[in-house]
């Protein structure tokens, strides 16, 4: 049975989870990020490789940024490389890639739990609180942070082994996992799980020991790690700066134990709920109950501290961490406080599986004939959470609705017989089902790749569709929908966005242009601005009924409407002019996003403008020859041509991309080498 165990609970988590997306009855999808940042940000990079080219350059949006360079396009995450090998890519798929990572989160922290020598069950337990609580379930809309999550419990297993049996060898899964992590394309979520992570290593035995080893783990996954930093600091330089380490209402507390404490039904008043919703699910306050009645704290010390710790990080009492962290800019722009319920999750899974591992092997159990009585309650239960129509009670309703299932699950835990240990694992499944991926922050209704065909924008005309796509050289500009995300999809470039690589001296521009900003990056031009249109190449502009430009766009002299009525109108400038300025005479002989060619006729010279942003790593030739590349107007770039007809070609190559990718190669080597060496020597 125990041989079995694991991958029955594995299909058991998988099927839970695929119930509801897998076809040919896919009821709801993954919304939120997955659906609008992740889902054009990974199409385009298929598309590219499909189309025989690396992706290094994004120019769908604040008139190009890095591609290559942006950690959350997660190009370098090995795992993301399954769907890039797919004959075709579809939402479904990544909804798919997302959940098999939620079922890697299980099984990864079973297989840490069980090296402590736990309950098998217990660690059953354990790795639910972990993979299904209301973390993980939050973050599945968030791609960069779930797949890095998921590898925690490697981390920490290659702490406890090291720990244990001092082999350094044992700490080459802490610094994979911590690769992996920094390549899933969130750094924010890594700098956290770095904190955690010395801090569980301060709290356990041989701290000294402990602190070099996570130290030394973490320093070799940077080497690991460099095909994806180089590029990121190359790309960093002159980006706008902006905090965001903040403070987390203290409600959150009571939602890590009471389910659906925050209303979040799907018929819910409330929008999105600021993402407060964090429920770690009956086993993990039935365990904590228990550890507190026994008073045995001492096999909860090293996870209770690390537990506090990362509470005392998220809720930040006092604001004591920001005014801290506030005098050091590097940490403030780093540090979110809300990732570090990554480390409080594990933690709590710890001492899930202590405590119910404890409780297991303690006493007498219950007489044989409670177990029918228990496993029928049980699943009457279960059933009727299950049927329930995904509306349930929230408040103090909620808190008594929480105490009976409690009171339900320590019954049947007491009889310890295999029908009731099924039962449990299925009430506890149940449990996350009902209170966590059918809540209103991760799932709405319908088909995303219905909504989002290959050949066409939704909401678009097919004659204004087609008018965009086949005039490259120009951008595209929108009120806010379809987003420059979605432009993303289609090889369409605009000079909006949404991006932490917007640089600070692009958004002091389009600020002296007249954009409004209505967050720290996302703005709306200024369409009264012959200026500001001309230069950045706009050539349409999409609104829609009761849009912020909508009248000015539909009475200008300077737009006209393209192709008959839809949701969304698309409007021509009149007077464009192309993504490119030059004196003389220009022909685009090669448009992709790495390298813009022109053949370009004068009889006098000048300066050829290309109005995409400067980055690190582009390069200028004229007939071949290098050309240096200044800046226009602060942000954009512009060589010197003489006279005559020539070639100028622009070509974008990340400077660093090779280098790190060769680092990243020769660590993992060297890596390989050293953990395959038969010496078994173990640390003083």
């Amino acid at each position: 049975m125990r041989r079995l165990l694991v991958p029955i609970l594995a299909l058991l988590a998988v099927a839970a989870f695929f119930f509801e997306y897998l076809p040919p009855h896919p009821r709801v999808h993954i919304f939120s990020d997955l659906e609008v940042y992740h889902l054009p940000l990974q199409r385009y990079a298929f598309d590219s490789l499909k189309a025989g080219r690396l992706p290094q350059w994004d120019p769908s949006m604040y008139c190009g940024i890095s591609y290559a360079g942006n950690p959350q396009s997660a190009l370098f995450y090995p795992p993301m490389w399954l769907l890039y090998a797919m004959p075709a890519f579809s939402f479904k798929a990544l909804e798919i890639f997302a959940i098999l990572h939620v079922w890697l989160a299980f099984v990864l922290c079973w297989l840490w739990l069980r090296n402590r020598r736990l309950d098998p069950v217990a660690c059953a337990f354990g790795a639910g609180v972990f993979a299904f609580g209301g973390y993980l379930m939050w973050q599945i809309v968030h791609l960069g942070v779930l797949m890095g999550v998921v590898w925690m419990p490697l981390a920490l297993l290659g702490m406890d082994q090291f720990a244990e049996r001092g082999n350094w060898r044992a700490l080459w899964k802490t610094a994979l996992a911590s690769a992996l992590w920094f390549l899933a394309g969130y750094p924010p979520s890594w700098v956290a799980f770095c904190v955690t992570l010395l801090v569980y290593a301060l709290a356990g035995p041989s701290r000294r020991r402990a602190v070099a080893g996570a130290i030394g783990a973490i320093a070799v996954s940077m080497l690991l790690a460099m095909v994806q930093i180089l590029p990121a600091i190359e790309a960093s330089q002159g980006i706008f700066e902006q905090a965001r380490y903040t403070s987390t209402l203290g409600s959150t507390i009571v939602a890590l134990f009471v389910a659906n404490w925050v209303d979040a039904n799907q018929s819910a008043p409330h929008h999105y709920l600021e993402c407060l919703y964090i429920y770690w699910g009956l086993p993990a306050a039935f365990a904590m109950f228990c550890a507190i009645a026994r008073r045995e704290w001492r096999p909860y010390a090293q996870a209770a501290i690390t537990l506090a710790a990362c509470l005392f990080l998220v809720l930040d009492p006092g604001h004591v961490v920001y005014y801290t962290i506030v005098h050091v800019p590097l940490l403030e722009r780093a540090m979110q406080s809300y990732n570090f319920y990554e480390g409080a999750a594990a933690m709590a899974a710890l001492i899930t599986a202590i405590g119910i591992s404890a409780f297991l092997k303690s006493g007498r159990p219950a007489p044989r004939w409670v177990t029918p009585g228990a496993v029928t309650i049980l699943a009457a239960w279960t059933v009727r959470q299950w049927m329930r129509g995904g509306n349930f009670p929230s408040g103090w309703a909620a808190a008594a609705e929480t105490a009976i299932a409690f009171v339900l699950f320590a019954l049947a835990t007491s009889t310890r017989r295999r029908g009731a240990v099924i039962a449990l694992l299925l009430f506890a499944f149940a449990d996350y089902k009902v209170y966590g991926t059918n809540r209103l922050f991760n799932t709405r209704p319908g088909d995303v790749d219905e909504l989002y065909p290959a050949h066409a924008i939704r909401g678009i005309s097919d004659e204004a569709y087609h008018a965009m796509m086949a005039n490259p050289q120009y951008r595209v500009t929108s009120d806010g929908s379809p987003s420059s995300m979605e432009f993303r999809m289609f090889g369409l470039a605009s000079p909006q966005g949404l991006d932490p690589l917007l640089s600070a001296r692009y958004k002091s521009l389009m600020e002296q242009w007249g954009a409004t900003f209505e967050t720290t990056r996302v703005f709306r031009m200024n369409y009264r601005n012959r200026d500001m249109l001309q230069t950045l190449g706009v050539r349409y502009a999409i609104s829609y009924n009761g849009g912020p430009n909508e009248e000015l766009l539909s009475t200008s002299p300077n737009f006209r409407r393209i192709g008959p009525d839809s949701f969304y109108h698309v409007y021509e400038y009149l007077h464009a002019q192309p993504a490119y300025h030059w004196e003389g005479e220009a022909r685009p002989i090669g448009w992709l996003p790495e390298r813009r060619a022109f053949t370009v006729r004068s009889a006098a010279g000048g300066r050829f403008v290309l109005a995409e942003q400067q980055f690190p790593g582009w390069r200028a030739t004229v007939d071949g020859h290098t050309a240096p590349i200044a800046l226009w107007r602060g942000v954009f770039q512009t060589i010197d041509v003489p006279a005559g007809e020539h070639t100028v070609e622009f070509e974008y190559r990340s400077r660093r991309l090779r280098l790190g990718a060769g680092i990243s190669a020769a660590t993992l080597l060297a890596l390989v080498i050293a953990v395959r060496n038969p010496s078994r020597r173990r640390l003083p």
